[in-house]
């Protein structure tokens, strides 16, 4: 035992310029690894930025029907929403909010809000106004509220809404479109030609087409016209009235049992 560890010893001193050279080589070889570790790290991390920041690009939109408000509580619920809109405007990530009471006069609001990214919409709903109007909102429904979460199309892409000086006399559209799967195309191609003309149209404020975010076939048509007249003249155009043959069979249910013609009242 002691003759094996003597010769083991005598050996490793004979080798020991070698050695020398493996240990410089293996520690090389970890600095190298580690580096090639750091920098590799350093890129999935920049690569996860950059996913953050084109993820942070794709804008946010809700599209929400409050169901009916108790008539005791209608002003009540008007000025917390007004006041939550109010404040929301003005926050650096918002892009649009609109509250919509239809036209016949029922008391079955509807919003729609559309913030530059979901970080955006997040900031808003730690805000102590949009908590407020909750408060009231949840007070006064005798139901509950539904929304839906909308994302653009690429084939139609969404402009920010026009403003008017008498948003009391305009007239607002809202469409909802159940399509059949194999239909899908066909349908964005013709509302995409809808939308670039309609938007050049005298009077529009916004035509905006967007798909629900949980379901491909189902979208959600925003119209917004400077008043009635303008509307129904735009009814009147020949590329309209083709509207309809263009889009026969295209549908899982009639989009005319879900069409909501509003005036908003937002201020």
């Amino acid at each position: 035992m002691y003759m094996k560890v003597k010769t083991i010893n005598n050996i490793a001193l004979l080798r020991a310029p070698l050695v020398g050279s493996l240990l410089l080589v293996g520690v090389l070889l970890i600095l190298q690894t580690l580096a090639f570790n750091g920098n590799r790290k350093q890129q999935i991390t920049r690569k996860s930025d950059s996913i953050t920041a084109n993820e942070g690009q794709e804008t946010f939109q809700e599209l929400g029907f409050f169901g009916e408000v108790r008539e005791d509580k209608w002003s009540d619920f008007v000025g917390a929403v007004q006041n939550n809109i109010a404040h929301s405007r003005k926050e650096k990530g918002n892009l649009s909010f609109s509250l919509y009471q239809p036209e016949d006069g029922k008391l079955k609001p509807i919003w729609f809000e559309r913030f530059k990214n979901k970080a955006a919409y997040n900031y808003h709903k730690e805000q102590s106004y949009f908590k407020d109007a909750i408060t009231v909102i949840q007070q006064s429904l005798t139901g509950e509220a539904k929304s839906t979460t909308l994302q653009v199309l690429d084939e139609v892409p969404a402009v920010v809404s026009k403003t008017t000086d008498r948003p009391e006399t305009a007239r607002h559209v809202i469409v909802l479109f159940d399509v059949k799967p194999e239909k899908r195309k066909t349908f964005i191609d013709v509302m995409a030609g809808v939308a670039s003309r309609s938007r050049s149209a005298k009077g529009n404020l916004e035509i905006n087409l967007y798909g629900f975010a949980d379901n491909p076939n189902k979208f959600v048509l925003v119209e917004g016209w400077q008043s009635q007249a303008d509307h129904e003249a735009q009814l009147k155009q020949y590329h309209i009235k083709r509207l309809t043959a263009a889009l026969e069979g295209l549908f899982v249910s009639d989009p005319m049992d879900t069409r909501y013609i509003v005036k908003d009242i937002s201020e």
